[in-house]
């Protein structure tokens, strides 16, 4: 917290002023007690009586009028004395009271930067903060000799201690562990009175403390796991992020599954080679060519473009390589002394066979013939065709990137490819360490912070409380880890997780906390009442974001890719008041992560300080 420097006018008056208010009040009290002397010689003869009986009563009542001005003068002027000694004790100990405040908070605000920043921000905002003086702190200001100056004249005088603050005893406890509190103690032994000595007294003493801790906080994580979460792995991010980038986000994940073993399957994509069942040959499939190799003559080799129009070839040996015209190739059949033989290459039980996968567990919903059609298909009308494979130039080619590509586009839920929630699919991978990078920050102090965990979407397209508030940090993260893309529902509901977190903290926060909620997307709010629905969402979430404002609640909002709807998350952060970070898309994946841990890192920082005593 910042604590800007205090200048209080009855320190002026105190201060510049005071030897004049003294001068003042001395010249008063002098004149006083002339005025009594002559009152008293005026009204006596030469023998201390008085000269005539008329003259005698004329000064009776004159001297007496005159004598009891003069001792209410001086009556008055010993009070107004005593209010001024009164009024400047007053005025130190409210200027000592609030450095000393100011200094506490400084201190706190500063334990992020270790102990010892923390306590020579105290005596900087002591320095800043003078007591019965008018010291402008500028830029020119040698700071470092004023504190060292202030520490030497005050070094019994000041005390620092670090440690946490108990609610139910306030009272502050000692640790040498991640301290979250402040204790500033600050006397004043012998500051002079203007006319205490008159009484009896020359000094007065003050003294003052101060304990400053971070407010303990409420957090509720509202976390995107929709489908798109793993878009910069998918190839349809090429044109933004380049092909070598997404293939290795890709080759990331074959890695995190340990290079798994499935048939001949390598992760780079390849053309397949099918053996015949009943001829000495085997057919490596190229789309619009072949290439066949035999062990005896091939008398005859006809090419289909079609199911029904092919290309002939006669007496062409033991192989070569074929095509029909650049046109792509759907069958090759062979004949081999007398005997005919058809490889299809769109029939999976060929290209199975080919990949050597019959006997191998298809690791996810659906067979392998799923994806045999995927990697094949070339039209629109084809089931499984995906044009982003066509243009990495990976059609027809069979291999783990493309796999894995599969799963991310068609299979990304965790009932559909459960083994995705341990892969590094981009961005929600970056997401993941950043929860993790922002529990060490909530850590890093002790102040009793709670973080939750919502999410969007639950299975039937709502918003899920995964975790309740909780001091287990890393219980949260480790379910965050275990989600991914889609987990639960492709769609974007974000209305629904802001619900979701808004009503824990409203029924279950702690009291006297400091609550907030931390939104993520990387999408536009598409899902509502059921079904695709994107005006009724996105105002499902400004509705939202009306509710936590008047629930005082403010909403964190990071816009993740250049598909996040920006100017909505914006909306939803100045509704609340809170902030809003943008990262914008054509970023690498390395980008994502980096900048994201940044924004955590400054969510977790960003602490509210209060005075606790």
């Amino acid at each position: 917290m910042k604590v800007s420097p205090t200048s209080d006018e009855a320190g002026k008056i105190f201060g510049s002023e005071k030897f004049r208010v003294a001068q003042w009040i001395t010249s008063c009290l002098d004149l006083a007690t002339v005025a009594k002397q002559r009152i008293l010689a005026a009204g006596h003869g030469p023998l201390g009586h008085f000269s005539t009986p008329s003259s005698r009563k004329h000064s009776d009542r004159s001297g007496n009028i005159l004598l009891l001005t003069a001792f209410f003068l001086s009556a008055v002027i010993a009070m107004l004395a005593f209010a001024i000694d009164v009024g400047y004790m007053y005025t130190m100990r409210t200027q000592l009271t609030r450095s000393v405040d100011a200094a506490a908070l400084a201190g706190a605000g500063s334990l992020l930067d270790g102990q010892a920043f923390a306590n020579d921000q105290v005596v900087e905002y002591l320095v800043r903060n003078p007591v019965g003086g008018n010291l402008v702190i500028s830029e020119e200001t040698d700071l470092a000799s004023l504190k060292a100056m202030f520490l030497e004249e005050h070094e019994d005088e000041l005390e620092i201690t670090l440690g946490h603050w108990n609610t139910n005893s306030k009272q502050l406890e000692n640790t040498s562990s991640l301290p979250s509190a402040v204790e500033v103690s600050m006397a004043y032994p012998h500051l002079p009175t203007f006319f205490g000595k008159v009484f009896g007294r020359e000094s007065f003493a003050i003294e003052s403390s101060a304990v400053a801790t971070y407010q303990p906080r409420d957090i509720m994580l509202v976390l995107d796991f929709s489908a798109s979460m793993n878009d910069d792995s998918e190839l349809k991010s090429i044109d933004h992020l380049g092909q070598a980038v997404v293939e290795d986000s890709i080759y990331q994940m074959w890695l995190d599954l340990e290079e798994p073993t499935y048939g001949n399957l390598e992760f780079e994509p390849d053309w397949v080679t099918i053996p015949y069942v009943n001829l000495p040959a085997e057919v490596t499939w190229r789309g619009t060519e072949v290439e066949i190799a035999a062990t005896e003559n091939i008398s005859r080799l006809r090419l289909y473009k079609s199911s029904s129009s092919y290309k002939q070839f006669k007496n062409v040996g033991t192989g070569g390589t074929f095509s029909y015209n650049g046109k792509l190739i759907h069958k090759c059949k062979l004949k081999i002394n007398n005997q005919w033989e058809t490889i299809s290459f769109f029939d999976g039980s060929h290209i199975r066979r080919g990949l050597e996968l019959d006997s191998v567990p298809y690791p996810s919903e659906g067979s392998w013939d799923d994806y045999i059609a995927y990697a094949s298909s070339h039209k629109s009308s084809m089931s499984w065709y995906d044009p982003d494979v066509e243009a990495a130039g990976h059609l027809h080619k069979f291999g783990g990137l493309t796999l894995i590509n599969f799963w991310n586009r068609n299979k990304p839920q965790h009932s559909q490819t459960p083994s995705l929630c341990q892969v590094s699919a981009q961005p929600v991978t970056a997401v993941k360490n950043a929860v993790d990078l922002f529990m060490e920050y909530v850590r890093e102090v002790d102040v009793a912070d709670q973080v939750g965990l919502a999410i969007y979407c639950s299975p039937n397209g709502e918003g899920l409380l995964e975790s309740p508030l909780t001091d287990d940090l890393d219980g949260v993260a480790e379910i965050s880890r275990m989600r991914q893309a889609g987990h639960y529902n492709g769609w974007t509901n974000i209305g629904a997780g802001m619900t979701v977190a808004r009503e824990e903290l409203v029924h279950n926060a702690r009291v006297g906390t400091y609550k907030m909620i931390v939104l993520m997307t990387d999408g536009q709010a598409n899902w509502c009442d059921g079904r695709y629905h994107p005006t009724a969402a996105q105002n499902y979430v400004l509705d939202e974001a009306s509710l936590c404002q008047e629930a005082k609640i403010p909403i964190i909002t990071i816009s993740l890719g250049a598909n996040a709807d920006t100017g909505l998350m914006q909306e939803v952060a100045e509704t609340t008041e809170g902030t809003h970070f943008n990262i914008p898309g054509g970023t690498t994946i390395a980008q994502y992560s980096e900048e994201l841990l940044d924004v955590f890192r400054a969510i977790a920082n960003d602490r509210p300080l209060k005075l606790v005593h």
